[in-house]
Formats: C-alpha cells, sequence, structure tokens
C-alpha cells in the first residue's frame, strides 16, 4: 500500500512534534483558504495577455518567462501583479492557525504572502524569517519559530522565484537554502500541507538525498482523494445517445484516468520517503490537524495538589506512589508540569528526576516547574489580576490534569484545599481532561465525586472512576492512571 492511514499518521507525527522533529511545508493550496491565488489564477490575466490559455499550460513556469520575454526581461509587471494579488488584510486560516498553536519550530513555504507570520503571531511566538541568503548571518532573539520563504516574499519583489530564469539559476542565488531544506529533510519529520511537488528545485533536492541512501526519514503529505463514483453514477443515469451522454462519458474517461495518475505519483513519492495521507473532501483537513493537536497536548500533563496530611496513606507508600507516577510519565513520553506545592510536587519530581536521568533526557522538553513567588508561605504581595493570569497559565498548556490529595492547614486547623479545588475551577474551564485521584482523598476525592454527579460531561473517565477511587496499591494505582491517561489520548482524537 502506498498511502498511509490517518491513525498511523496521526500517531507519528504528533510523536515528531513532542519530540521537537516536525517541520511544516506549505504549499498554495494552504493559502487559498485565506483568499489568496494559487499559481494559475496569479498567471489567468498574463496568459491572456499573450495570447495563451492558462487552462491549457501545465507548465506555468514558462508561461511566466513567456509572458517576461515579451516585456524584454523586464520583470516589473509580474511583480507588481504579485504584490498586488498578496497584499491584502489577514483572512482567518483554520488550518494555519492550528498548526501555529502546537509547538512545531520550523515552517518552509514557497508561498509570497505572510499567513505563517500572522497565524505565528496570535499565537503570541517570536519568529525569524528567512527571505534570502543574507538572512542566514543572523538570528532573532528569543525567536521560537524559524520561518524559510523557499520562493521568496511579496513584500520583496526581488527575491520572488517565478520564471525559468529564476529557477535556472536557483542553486546559485539559493544555496544556503537548499543546504539548509536538504538537512532538514534528513533530520527532521515533515508534513506537506496544500503542496504539489511541481517545483524543479525542490525535487532535486529530493533526488539528491535520495543518491545518499534508500533509508529516507518519513515525512507525509495530505492529499484529497481523486474519486468517480459521483461522475459515473451521472454517467449512467444520463440518456443514450444524447450529447449530455458523451461529455459526461468523457468526464468519466478523464478522472479514471486521473485516479491512475494519482496512483503514480503517490508512489514516486514514496521513494523519498513522502508518504501521501488521503482526505475525501478538503474541508476534512482542518480536522484531521486538530486530531494533531488534541493528541500533541494530552501529552503535556499538569500535577495539581497540595498535602500537608496524608490521610489514610503512610508518607512512604505516598511517596512512593508519586515517584512511580513521576517516573512513569516519563518513561512514556509526557511532559509533566507541576506548582511544586509541598507534599505532592516534590514527590513526583523526584521521580521524574529519576527516569530523565536513566534515559538521559533534556529536563527543559519534559519538566516544567511553574512555583508561585511566595513570600513567607502566602501569595498575598502578589496583584491578584497577575496572579490569576499566573494561575491559568499553569494549566493553559497542558491537555490533562491530574489531581492528587489536596489539603492545607487554614487557622491550623487541616481542610481542603482551596488552590486544588480552583485549579479544578480552571481546568473545567479550560475544557482539559481531568483525572482525580480520588482514593488519595480530601480534594481529589472531592473532585471525583463532583465528576461522578455529571458523569455525561466527563464520559472519557467513566470507565476507570471506580477503581481511582479505591485503589491503594502505589503500582496498581499507577497502571489504573495510565489506562486512563491512554484511553483519553485515544477518546480525543476519536470524538473529533
Amino acid at each position: 500500500m502506498d498511502d498511509i492511514s490517518k491513525e498511523i499518521f496521526i500517531r507519528d507525527f504528533e510523536k515528531a512534534i513532542f519530540q521537537e522533529n516536525a517541520a511544516i511545508f506549505a504549499g498554495a493550496g494552504l493559502s487559498q483558504n485565506s483568499g489568496f491565488v494559487n499559481w494559475k489564477e496569479l498567471l489567468r490575466e498574463l496568459a491572456t495577455e499573450i495570447k495563451l490559455d492558462v487552462d491549457k499550460e501545465a507548465d506555468l513556469i514558462s508561461l511566466a518567462q513567456y509572458y517576461v520575454n515579451g516585456r524584454s526581461g523586464n520583470k516589473h509587471e509580474l511583480l507588481q501583479l504579485i504584490l498586488d494579488k498578496f497584499s491584502h488584510n489577514y483572512v482567518k486560516n483554520g488550518p494555519m492557525e492550528t498548526l501555529a498553536s502546537m509547538p512545531i519550530k520550523t515552517y518552509w513555504t514557497t508561498n509570497y504572502d505572510n499567513i505563517i507570520e500572522k497565524c505565528v503571531e496570535k499565537q503570541n511566538k517570536e519568529y525569524d524569517v528567512k527571505i534570502t541568503n543574507s538572512n542566514f548571518s543572523t538570528s532573532k532573539d528569543n525567536s521560537e519559530v524559524t520561518i524559510y520563504k523557499f520562493h521568496g516574499d511579496s513584500r520583496h519583489p526581488e527575491s520572488i522565484v517565478l520564471t525559468k530564469d529564476d529557477y535556472s539559476s536557483f542553486h546559485n542565488t539559493h544555496q544556503l537554502f537548499i543546504n539548509a531544506l536538504t538537512g532538514q529533510l534528513l533530520s527532521k519529520t515533515f508534513l506537506f500541507v496544500g503542496y504539489s511537488f511541481n517545483d524543479p528545485d525542490f525535487m532535486q533536492i529530493l533526488s539528491s538525498i535520495r543518491s545518499i541512501g534508500k533509508n529516507v526519514r518519513t515525512h507525509y503529505c495530505i492529499s484529497k482523494r481523486i474519486n468517480s463514483s459521483q461522475i459515473e453514477r451521472k454517467y449512467e443515469e444520463a440518456q443514450e445517445n444524447t450529447p449530455e451522454k458523451e461529455i459526461l462519458k468523457e468526464n468519466y474517461l478523464n478522472c479514471l484516468y486521473e485516479i491512475e495518475k494519482q496512483k503514480h505519483i503517490v508512489r514516486d513519492l514514496k521513494r523519498f520517503g513522502i508518504y501521501t495521507v488521503y482526505v475525501d473532501e478538503y474541508d476534512e483537513i482542518p480536522a484531521l490537524l486538530a486530531q494533531i493537536e488534541k493528541k500533541n497536548i494530552t501529552r503535556r500533563i499538569f500535577i495539581a495538589g497540595s498535602c500537608r496530611n496524608y490521610g489514610t496513606w503512610t508518607e512512604e507508600t505516598a511517596t512512593m506512589f508519586m515517584s512511580k507516577l513521576g517516573e512513569r510519565l516519563i518513561y512514556g513520553d509526557f511532559h509533566i508540569s507541576t506548582g511544586l506545592i509541598e507534599g505532592v510536587g516534590p514527590q513526583v519530581v523526584s521521580g521524574a528526576l529519576h527516569a530523565m536521568f536513566k534515559r538521559n533526557l533534556d529536563m527543559n522538553k519534559y519538566l516544567s516547574l511553574k512555583t508561585l513567588p511566595l513570600i513567607r508561605g502566602n501569595a498575598d504581595h502578589l496583584d491578584p489580576n497577575a496572579k490569576k493570569m499566573f494561575q491559568e497559565d499553569m494549566i493553559k498548556k497542558v491537555g490533562i490534569v491530574i489531581f492528587l490529595f489536596g489539603n492545607n492547614f487554614y487557622d491550623g486547623q487541616l481542610k481542603t484545599s482551596k488552590g486544588v479545588l480552583n485549579d479544578f475551577i480552571r481546568a473545567s474551564q479550560q475544557n482539559k481532561y481531568i483525572i482525580p485521584v480520588g482514593a488519595t482523598g480530601f480534594a481529589a476525592e472531592e473532585i471525583l465525586q463532583t465528576i461522578e454527579l455529571n458523569i455525561d460531561k466527563y464520559d472519557y473517565i467513566r470507565n476507570y472512576i471506580s477503581r481511582l477511587n479505591t485503589e491503594t496499591d502505589p503500582d496498581e494505582l499507577v497502571d489504573v492512571i495510565f489506562e486512563t491517561i491512554q484511553h483519553i489520548r485515544d477518546y480525543s482524537v476519536a470524538i473529533n
């Protein structure tokens, strides 16, 4: 089979995102979601001017060159057209906004517009743009994302690559781009969105990589499957010996041809390690990308809880349980966030650090400690709005919140922690998946009871809530939590 299932694609590309090995290559099809023209529509008026029909021309690069030739080699009109067509205000682009929301750090595009930049800006991420070779000598401070404009930018007309002359000189004018893309195709997992693989410069790069050996890195592209069923049905239903019947027959035969051609293209891309993920309609792409986003965010887990007294648990058993949980999360390739609150946070982090040491992992990739700046044990000195922003941000970037224990002393009396209950409210308001380990008691037990009374709203936990409430063996309880997490990760994809 030359294509690949959506399930395998989601699983593997999401893992590449978590490992910071994912990259996006965006073609004109992605920008069309924001109303920008594709190549054919861009050149339609120019083709008419030189008495050619753009719908009859497969080689659009030559078409652009013919137009420039007619202007004695002057590209001014062509570049002005690009500036006019790609300078309108940003229009919402669902697929690109979803991609920008994920922790993907590398974007390549042959598009001249600034859709990627605008979507990254909306996520409050700093970015560095490479438009010409000279941009490679500098790097923007604090940039989280790098955007490579492979064929230039409409705001920099001199950078535009469009004609045969531009492509002929590409290896001289864009050598640093070629080197960077070659290296990243070997080291990162690319997702090609809205890209047709018609650019000779890019195909030459792929060929050079394949010459290194057959064991190339796996990449993915999303493509609409050509389907003849609707045309076939109309053809069969049409009356015999009518002009309409003959037209439908021709359309049907052409469609069958395109289906066979698509099979060959998909098989050919596989030579370069590029596997095709089919969709039946283009409007399925946003949902497909949203599934990856859901899967990715559920890999990030916040541990909420506090404990001044372990109740029915011994301190030794509770510490063992939480340490095992932290360790297991790291071995499972999850990212842990915690406020490091006394009695819970340090115990979970201890196990996590042990696993990171054993696996020689980068702590920044797997662990985030988000402690409130307390003075003498309280945060009364903080501005209430600043405190609220900090607490909401702790949960904002995760997909799952696990609640453990949850008690504190108020006026010398041990009571359910108000802070942990407020974390539950915040997690609910932000639509996070919630795992209350009721067996640990206190706030976690109270949260579990609340969820149990509203179980239809929390259907993903229905089959695990009883064991989360009663299991007290550390190993068994960690197993239950992990079964719940895995179900949530499967559930988050299945419901979209």
